[in-house]
């Protein structure tokens, strides 16, 4: 963390000096982009709720200049994010009206390329530090094209430009509110976007966070980028910092211009603003309705609802655009040529991007040392407890029955342990994936290949020891084959068992999957022991299902492990006249396992671990897609999930 004396103050950030700022923020090595203007006609968004459809935009105009930070304001619930999202290409499917680039239609799959957008919420990887995270995103994004000493360079620069110098060795967890919104910044500023937009960029910060935070803003614009934020109510102060002001009232512009024009535009509607008063809150207020409603419809249609780019004292309702009319299509043609295809194109290969992200998993789950400190120890005292409590009984004909509950036990620790934490960790880590991927930082295919194989030996080294205690203190066959057979079962319940933890974690908040995730797992207990010590035949719709309980395949497999194969008799001790547990088959009759199969079972048991790892990779794709017309089926289900188990809406 640090300390107050290391932050700047605004004076540092004087930006008066607009051509040697410019100079000074071309960044070198990374790519030059030519201006980008972004011009919004007719936009008009809704989406579905009880009463039907709930009009967010209502056919919203504007336009926004590069060079410039533009600041969109307004209540909550005017529709400041939701216009920010649409701009930003984050929400389309719902959306209608025309998006024009440098007055031409916006193509979506090239605006995404050269555009970042900065969430309101700074989610870092919280175990690396400033410079590695920036050198994360410089591998990714900038591939081979630079070396590491030129990436250096390039990541030294950024980190001057916003400051964070000094805290470039400090972990990302431990930056105070200002630094990680700056860091948020950086990370995207790697490969130069000419596009950048912010949604509330000054959440929980202080006034004088906030007034860095435009600051730097607007030494970024002036280095040729186009800056959009949402921002709900900002100081005199920092309103004085925008370069031109959006204000919304109910999904509509009530006001376009500059933040001075504020309060002459206010007295063409018949208001006067008080001396004592900021104009930001003023106009703000009035778009509530605190002054009347009909002084909304006065605004709105006093910029023709955004349509009159620039208000102006002595345009009044004009639009001015006819001064740049005469050098838009040099601007047109300047957007086109000068573009390099290169610039287009992802710069790493699916393989450069696997082995970064696989570094980063690996790194930050070894630095995470009381988590996995923790995991290891519930391991060992899970399987200390569970080898005292069957103890012996592996070759011990009097506790076959006994035997059995180790094998159903081993079951159900593999089905838990990798399970829960799973449910726990990946629906805080989605919010995080999803902004890294909207904005381009990788494909989903070379993350989730790293998520898997880095979870790939850990999970394989807690079965070993767990299994590595209770095999031998339960007396187990010592037989190499066996051990295998019973190793690789347990391995495989415990990898779908992950799998199967992804897959509900991908579409379900923390709260709806803790609630669902062991719910589940109480048919998959039962159908696996139905049937067991009973004599009447098994209706076939019932073994229809346990076919559906992956457990059912993993406690066959372990049982034939143990007792099949032509196991010799278990011992009988000399204190007893008879035991009738002590022949391998009778057991596994008894038990209803007289038609298991090893080799079914282990197959059975790869099939689903496809399947859930396969299903959770599209459920993942799916939670990403910006489209609405992929996966409809199981966007309708999420849907519902969410509208009807929604517990964390109920107190």
């Amino acid at each position: 963390m640090q300390s107050s004396s290391d932050e700047i103050s605004v004076e540092e950030l004087d930006v008066s000096n607009t051509t040697e700022l410019t100079k000074n923020n071309s960044l070198k090595y990374l790519p030059r982009w030519p201006p980008v203007n972004i011009e919004f006609q007719d936009l008009l968004y809704s989406v579905p709720d009880l009463s039907g459809n709930k009009v967010i935009l209502r056919g919203i105009s504007g336009k926004f200049q590069s060079s410039q930070v533009t600041a969109i304001i307004g209540a909550s619930g005017a529709g400041k994010s939701t216009l920010l999202n649409v701009l930003a290409g984050f929400k389309t499917s719902e959306a209608s009206g025309n998006v024009l680039i440098n007055g031409r239609p916006r193509n979506m799959k090239t605006f995404r390329k050269m555009s970042r957008y900065i969430m309101q919420m700074d989610l870092h990887q919280p175990h690396l530090t400033v410079h590695e995270a920036m050198m994360v995103s410089a591998d990714l994004k900038l591939g081979n094209d630079l070396t590491k000493l030129q990436k250096n360079e390039v990541i030294e620069e950024i980190l001057d430009l916003l400051r964070l110098t000094k805290t470039s060795q400090t972990m990302c967890h431990q930056l105070s509110g200002g630094e990680m919104k700056r860091l948020s910044i950086a990370l995207e500023l790697v490969n130069n976007p000419p596009v950048i937009f912010l949604d509330e960029p000054t959440t929980g910060l202080d006034d004088l966070s906030c007034s860095q935070c435009i600051s730097l803003l607007r030494r970024i614009a002036l280095g040729g980028r186009t800056v959009v934020c949402s921002i709900h109510t900002p100081s005199a102060k920092i309103f004085e910092m925008f370069d031109l002001v959006y204000a919304m009232a109910d999904g509509q512009c009530a006001y376009q211009g500059n933040g001075s024009h504020i309060v002459p535009y206010m007295q063409t509607i018949g208001l006067s603003v008080p001396v004592t008063h900021n104009p930001a809150d003023f106009i703000v207020d009035v778009s509530c309705g605190e002054y009347g409603m009909e002084y909304i419809d006065r605004m709105v249609k006093a910029v023709e609802n955004g349509k009159c780019y620039k208000w102006t004292p002595f345009l009044a309702v004009q639009n001015v655009l006819d001064e740049i009319e005469g050098g838009k299509d040099e601007t047109i043609h300047e957007f086109e040529e000068d573009i390099d295809p290169k610039q287009l194109k992802c710069r790493s290969t699916s393989w450069d991007q696997f082995k970064v992200l696989f570094n980063r998993r690996w790194k930050q789950m070894w630095r995470d040392s009381c988590y996995m400190k923790l995991k290891i120890y519930m391991t060992l005292c899970l399987a200390i407890l569970v080898g005292c409590l069957y103890q012996g009984c592996g070759n011990d004909a009097t506790k076959a029955l006994f035997n059995f509950g180790f094998c159903f036990t081993v079951t159900i620790a593999f089905m838990y342990n990798p399970l829960m934490p799973v449910l726990l960790q990946f629906p805080s880590e989605i919010a995080l994936i999803k902004r890294e991927h909207f904005n381009r930082w990788f494909k989903l295919a070379p993350y989730y290949w790293a998520l898997l194989l880095t979870r790939l030996p850990i999970q394989i080294g807690l079965c070993l020891i767990y299994l590595g205690i209770t095999y031998p203190m339960s007396d187990q066959p010592l037989e190499w084959k066996r051990i295998c057979m019973f190793f690789s079962i347990t391995i495989m319940i415990a990898l779908i068992s992950e799998s199967l933890g992804l897959l509900l974690a991908s579409r379900l908040s923390l709260i709806n999957g803790m609630f669902v995730g062991p719910v589940m797992t109480v048919p998959l207990m039962l159908l696996a022991v139905y049937g067991i010590g009973n004599d009447i035949e098994i209706p076939s719709y019932v073994k229809i299902l346990m076919s559906f309980s992956y457990l059912r395949y993993g406690l066959e497999g372990l049982l034939d492990a143990m007792y099949g194969y032509d196991r010799a008799d278990t011992l009988c001790p000399d204190t007893e006249m008879f035991c009738m547990f002590a022949k391998a088959s009778y057991l596994k009759s008894l038990l209803g396992f007289h038609h298991s199969s090893y080799l079914v079972s282990i197959v059975a048991l790869w099939l689903y671990y496809l399947l859930f790892t396969i299903a959770a990779y599209y459920m993942i794709k799916m939670r990403l897609s910006i489209s609405a017309s992929n996966f409809v089926a199981v966007q309708y289900i999420g849907r519902f999930v969410k509208t009807h188990l929604n517990f964390a809406s109920y107190k």
